[in-house]
Order: structure tokens, then sequence, then C-alpha cells
């Protein structure tokens, strides 16, 4: 941690002299934490550029100092809405689960706390993308929102929100390039809970169980799997760019990304001819969409059949945690445990005796 005098602008241009530490990221670059006498200052970074600059900054206020402004919130909070199930996820993982006061899509959760809480009528829909209720929203009063929006328009439409003066907080954890990028999310939100030093420590946890398991990854292995990821929708392959999470997390754990060439973040898109031409020696093919079974590959289109890797290299999912109505932990709780995915991504490339039982959050596809 650094001591800093800062001079920071908020929200509404009124600028204040701020006396605190910075607490060091050791991989996420889409959030800044300001450590003070009276809480937290938050600055959140440009979610669409890599420009670094500070799009929104909010004061964290433990006690009543400060501005009463759109950019000031007290905590710990009291009441949360959650628009993406990895927000659910921090949540949980710091022990306020019962904050939660509503959920965009809740038949994509997995927790059962969660929907213990649910069936008790303790946490509401709140509907999702368009058709988000507001008035349900304004009802629960909750203190703040935590949203994310996929471009500015998406975030824009929020704006009533803020205006009658309920925070919408963006968390950018999904556009994270490093698994431990994204986990590292976890001390942004324990500032709302005034749990930060909580929150470090969870971190620090995990983040040696993730290194100690990337140390022992088998560095010796000669020839690398090679490594296919996902399934054609609407007739385009979105493959994961090479500088994307899930890409660092195969080079992480040991394997050859055939799509890695690349600095992209983002996914990018092949059509099925063009992974026909460049995938057919793929050793082990991940995340065919929402397949249960390889006949499931096939009612996406019928000329997977004749794609080598259908009947040749290993096939494995991400949902062997799913909930009744189709809820995936991979997509919650591994936000939070990159080390238990590290784990099954090691066991899968390079076990000789893998079964689905070793697994936790993958099994295999036949």
């Amino acid at each position: 941690m650094l001591p800093l005098y800062l001079l920071l602008g908020c929200s509404n241009n009124n600028s204040t002299n701020i006396e605190g530490e910075i607490i060091q990221n050791k991989y996420s670059t889409g959030f800044e934490i300001i450590k003070d006498k009276n809480g937290f200052i938050l600055n959140i970074k440009d979610r669409f550029s890599k420009s670094g600059i500070n799009v929104d900054t909010y004061y964290l206020r433990t006690d009543n100092s400060g501005n009463s402004n759109k950019s000031t919130i007290q905590i710990p909070i009291q009441k949360a809405i959650c628009l993406s199930t990895t927000h659910c996820a921090f949540i949980s993982a710091i022990g306020e689960t019962e904050t939660i006061k509503g959920i965009s899509g809740i038949d994509y959760i997995y927790n059962t706390k969660i929907l213990e809480l649910i069936e008790q009528g303790e946490i509401t829909e709140i509907g999702y993308d368009k058709q988000i209720n507001y008035e349900k929203i304004i009802s629960l009063n909750p203190d703040v929102v935590f949203a994310f929006g996929v471009d500015n328009n998406s975030m824009s439409s929020y704006q009533k929100l803020n205006n009658i003066g309920i925070p919408v907080i963006y968390v950018g954890d999904f556009l994270e390039s490093k698994p431990l990028g994204r986990t590292e999310w976890i001390k942004f939100f324990g500032c709302f809970y005034d749990k930060l030093d909580y929150t470090v420590e969870y971190f620090d946890s995990i983040e040696k169980c993730y290194n100690s398991l990337l140390n022992k990854k088998n560095i010796n292995i000669s020839e690398k799997p090679e490594i296919l990821v996902g399934l054609p929708w609407k007739g385009t392959w979105w493959v994961p760019g090479g500088d994307s999470f899930f890409s660092n997390y195969i080079n992480d754990a040991g394997g050859n990304y055939i799509y890695g060439n690349n600095n992209k973040s983002e996914s990018i898109p092949y059509t099925i001819e063009e992974i026909f031409l460049t995938a057919q020696n793929a050793d082990i093919w991940l995340h065919p969409n929402a397949a249960a079974d390889k006949n499931q590959i096939l009612m996406t289109d019928e000329r997977l059949k004749n794609f080598s890797p259908y009947d040749k290299s290993r096939i494995y999912n991400n949902n062997k945690r799913t909930s009744d109505l189709g809820g995936n932990d991979f997509w919650e709780s591994g936000i939070i445990h990159p080390d238990i995915i590290l784990r099954d991504l090691q066991l899968i490339f390079y076990s000789n005796q893998n079964s689905n039982d070793s697994l936790y959050y993958y099994k295999e596809l036949y």
C-alpha cells in the first residue's frame, strides 16, 4: 500500500483533497481502491478501452462524512441488487448473501442458500436486459445496484436509477483477461461491506492455491494437447481470443489453444468451414455450448458428425454443476474459485486416470 495525497474529481465535478492509501491490485486492471480514515474511494476504469481513464469515482463512507451526492455511499450496505450471477458469488463469498434483495435472472442461480431465500420471498426477480422492472427495483429501495454492460448503450439504460438516487455500480470483472484478475474483484465488493481486509485474505489464499497448481503443471510433457473451444451459434463459431481469460486458463493448465496466436481479449468469429480446416487435430474439445451429451452437439449442426474431433477427441463441458432450471455453477462460484477450474483443466489435459468423479465443474461427454 502506498501513501498518497490525491486530488479527485467527484461525479458532480466538485473536487476534494483526500489523504489515503492505494490498495495495489495484483492482476485486475478495471478498478482502483483508495483507503482513507472514513472508508474507501473506488475508481472504476474505462470499461471499453485500455486508456486507463477513470469513468466513475465513488466515496464509500463509514460515517456521515462527505457530500450528499450520487457518488457518496454509506457502508456497510444493507440491500443490494445483482444483475449478474457472478455478483451474487462475490457477495456470498464475503458472507453477505442475505443482503441480496433482487436478481436479474433467478433461473440461472445455482447457490442453494440464494435459492432458499428466493423460495422464502426474500429475493425477487427484477427482470433481464430490456425487460428490467425499474418499478420493482425502486420499491426494493436498494443501497446499490451492481450492474454490467457490454457497451455504452446498455449502460445508459440504467441512468434513470442514478437520477433518483439509487447508485448503479458497473462491475467490469468480465473484461479482465487473467483468471485471477476476475477473482480479485472480490476486493471491490468487500469495500461495500467494509470488509476489505477479509477479502484481501480470501483472495491471497485463492491466489496461493492457484499458483501452487500452476507451479505443479507437468512442464516435462513434450507435446501439449491441442485444445478446441466452443460450438457454432447461428452459423458462426465464436472462439475466445488469444488474450482472453479462458485462453489464459488453457495456457496456465498446460494446453495449446489452437486459436491462441493473437492478442485479442474478445471472442473471434469463424465459419464452421474454417474450424473444420484448422481444428481437425484437436485432442480435447471444451465448452460445446450447453450440450449434455454428444448427440446434443449434432442438434446444433448435423455437419459436425463429419468433424474429426467429434469422434476422435475427448469432449468436456463445464456444466457438471447445474440447477434444475439451468443455472450453471461454473459461471457463478467459478469466479471465486479459479483454482478449482485450473485443477479440473489440468486433470483433463494430463491425467491418465481421469474420470467425471474427479472433476468439479466439468464432465466428459459421451
